[in-house]
C-alpha cells in the first residue's frame, strides 16, 4: 500500500547514444570537435516522467529495445543520462544484470563483501549479515570459488541474496529472476512480497501475470517514451492488446527507430 511520501521522482528523462556507421567516423568526430556531425543519434529514452510513492510497486513494461534497462540504469546511478532530473529518497539496491558489481576473478565470498559495500554497508554490517546472505544464496561450497565459474542461476542467487540483506528502501529488479530455478524464484517472490509491506519496488518483467499480481501501477514504454501509466491491470491489458495488434506478419523482430541522420555539412 503506497503512501503520499515520494521515494523516486523522474522528470523529463532523456538518453541518446551516438551511432557511427564506420570506425573512422569516431576519429573524425574528435578532430572536428563538434563542427561536423559524423554520427546519428539513437534516442533510447525521451521525456520520461513519473513518481513512485513509498510502499508502491511500479512495473515497467515494453518490448525489447523500449528503453527499460536504460531507465533502470539511470535511476540506479550506473548510467549517465543526456537530460534528466532524478530525485531519490533512500538507499537503492539494484538487480540489473547478472554479475553487476561482481569481480569475476573474486570468489563468491569476496564478491559478497564487494557488492554489499557498493550498496552502502560497512564492513561490520556485512560481517553481521554474511551468514544470512550465504544461507539465502544456497550455493554451497561454490561460495569459495571464483564467480567466473558460476552458472547464470548461481549468479542470480548470490546477487539477489546480497540485495535482500542491505536494508534497501528502493529495490530495482530487471528480469534477473528469469534465470533462477523454480525453488529459488519462489524464495525471491516471498521476499519481494515481504519487502512490499514497507519498501518501494521498480520491477521490469515480460511476465504479465507477475506484473499484474505484484504491481500496484505500471508504466508502458514504447519507443523510449511513456505510452501509458496507470493501474497495473489496466496497463497490462492494454499492453498485451497493443503487442498482439502490432505483431509483424512476417514474424521478424524490430526495434522502433529513434535516430537522427548523420550530417556531413557545417552547422548553420
Amino acid at each position: 500500500m503506497s503512501s503520499d511520501e515520494v521515494m523516486l521522482e523522474i522528470s523529463n528523462l532523456a538518453k541518446f547514444y551516438t551511432i557511427y556507421e564506420r570506425p573512422e567516423d569516431r576519429l573524425k568526430q574528435m578532430l572536428w570537435r563538434g563542427r561536423k556531425k559524423y554520427f546519428r543519434e539513437f534516442w533510447a529514452l525521451s521525456d520520461v516522467s513519473f513518481k513512485v510513492s513509498k510502499g508502491e510497486t511500479l512495473g515497467l513494461l515494453g518490448r525489447y529495445g523500449a528503453g527499460k534497462s536504460s531507465l533502470l540504469q539511470i535511476v540506479s546511478g550506473s548510467l549517465e543520462a543526456s537530460a534528466v532530473t532524478v530525485k531519490r529518497n533512500g538507499r537503492i539496491a539494484a538487480l540489473l544484470e547478472l554479475g553487476a558489481g561482481f569481480n569475476p576473478e573474486f570468489t563468491g565470498s569476496e564478491n559478497v563483501y564487494l557488492a554489499a559495500s557498493i550498496l552502502g554497508l560497512t564492513e561490520e554490517e556485512i560481517e553481521d549479515r554474511y551468514d544470512d546472505i550465504i544461507n539465502f544464496a544456497g550455493i554451497g561450497d561454490f561460495i569459495d570459488q571464483p564467480v567466473k565459474l558460476y552458472s547464470s542461476g548461481m549468479y542470480a542467487r548470490l546477487a539477489f541474496a546480497v540485495a535482500a540483506h542491505v536494508d534497501a528502501d528502493i529495490l530495482i529488479i530487471d528480469e534477473i529472476l528469469s534465470v533462477g530455478d523454480a525453488a529459488f524464484t519462489q524464495k525471491c517472490m516471498r521476499f519481494i512480497n515481504r519487502f512490499k509491506e514497507h519498501g518501494t519496488i521498480l520491477f521490469v518483467t515480460h511476465d504479465i501475470a507477475a506484473a499484474t499480481k505484484l504491481c500496484d501501477r505500471a508504466v508502458w514504454l514504447e519507443g523510449g517514451r511513456v505510452k501509458e501509466i496507470g493501474p497495473a491491470k489496466d496497463v497490462c491489458r492494454h499492453y498485451m492488446a497493443g503487442i498482439n495488434s502490432a505483431n509483424d506478419e512476417q514474424g521478424t523482430f524490430q526495434i522502433s527507430s529513434r535516430s537522427g541522420d548523420a550530417e556531413k555539412d557545417e552547422p548553420e
